[in-house]
């Protein structure tokens, strides 16, 4: 990490050196990061009497600088920002400093990926990790409007959230788009302030802290808010329709299908019983036997079954139906029988 900070500081240090214009000697003393409203305002008139000269090179080297201080989370944007509005005026500035915050923040995401699993070795700024990624896991279907809320509080530091968001599984698409958009309102309101430089005298002219600036970072939450209302809100009504859908598909498959009041008992087989058949010979009749092998009426333990057995009242004689040459061509032995079986009548 101090290698990767003393050649940047050389990158830094070399472009400046040759981007920056020939300057008086007069007017060196004032080359400097500000720090303070002094330093500030130094530092405008210096930049404000060589960007008519040298427009480009004044452009290049703040861009430089901007993107130093934003990748190792040094102290001196928010006088960077003013000054923008300063020399460029509020719509230029606006479009500078957000891309130049934007790119800075990437460059202290790429930082973070390379040394940081190191310092996830340490259990204390393992377990701020861990609660981090449980706070974006819940927020994972409005990842961008709530990185973009976190980065308009004041809590926590924008640093710990360009650090925090290569371990946790933010993509690099969206946490760029976050931070220009998050950063819109704060820069508007620097900026502004930016373009009144010329006429303050302290840094109490600065009016950071003011019902307009509340105002405006309240519309700017309430922008970035309503995108996540209306996906909820169609997230909802989506899920209303695809119920509503299914009840009435349900309620079709209902109606098309038999309905079945009650269900009965299973109807028992029954089993066929002869009943006796009387011979025409004048033989004592012998019942015939039911499909279990027994005689009918015997004894007493098919009581039950015969209940619910077709009970036959009575059973009449069988008719034998023959024809007149049987009948006429009797043999000697039936009518010989026939005639001893008729009694004498005298």
């Amino acid at each position: 990490m101090a290698a990767v900070f003393t050649i940047s500081s050389l990158l830094l240090g070399g472009t400046l050196w040759l981007a920056l214009p020939t300057l008086q000697e007069d007017d060196r003393p004032f080359l400097r990061i500000p720090k303070s409203f002094d330093d500030l305002q130094a530092l405008n008139g210096l930049l404000k009497k060589y960007r008519e000269i040298y427009p480009y090179r004044i452009l290049i080297c703040y861009v430089i600088t901007y993107l130093f201080l934003q990748a190792f989370s040094l102290p001196g944007s928010m006088y960077l920002s003013i000054l923008a509005g300063a020399m460029w005026g509020v719509p230029r500035a606006l479009l500078i400093t957000c891309t130049c915050v934007a790119t800075g923040a990437t460059l202290c995401y790429f930082i973070s990926a390379a040394f940081g699993p190191a310092l996830l070795t340490v259990p204390r700024w393992k377990s701020r990790l861990d609660e981090w990624s449980e706070k974006l896991r819940a927020q994972k279907d409005n990842i961008i409007s709530f990185l973009i809320v976190l980065r308009i509080a004041p809590l926590p530091p924008h640093w710990v959230i360009n650090v925090v968001c290569p371990h946790v599984g933010i993509g690099l698409i969206p946490f760029w788009i976050s931070t220009w958009l998050g950063i819109f309102g704060v820069t508007v309101i620097h900026t502004t302030i930016g373009g009144g430089l010329d006429e303050m005298t302290s840094a109490a002219d600065f009016h950071l802290i003011s019902w307009r600036n509340f105002f405006l970072l309240f519309a700017v939450v309430v922008g970035v808010l309503i995108p996540v209302g209306l996906r909820y809100y169609l997230k909802r009504e989506m899920a209303s329709a695809t119920d509503t859908e299914q009840g009435q598909l349900r309620e079709e498959l209902l109606e098309e299908e038999d309905q079945i009041l009650s269900s009965g008992s299973m109807p028992r087989s029954k089993q066929f019983t002869a009943s006796p058949v009387p011979n025409v010979f004048g033989q004592d009749n012998v019942p015939f036997l039911d499909s279990e092998g027994d005689e009918e009426g015997d004894g007493d333990d098919d009581d039950d079954d015969d209940d619910d057995d077709d009970v036959i009242l009575e059973a009449g004689p069988a008719i034998v139906i023959k024809s007149p040459s049987e009948s006429n061509g009797l043999g000697s032995e039936d009518k010989a029988r026939s005639s001893s079986s008729l009694p004498a009548v005298l």
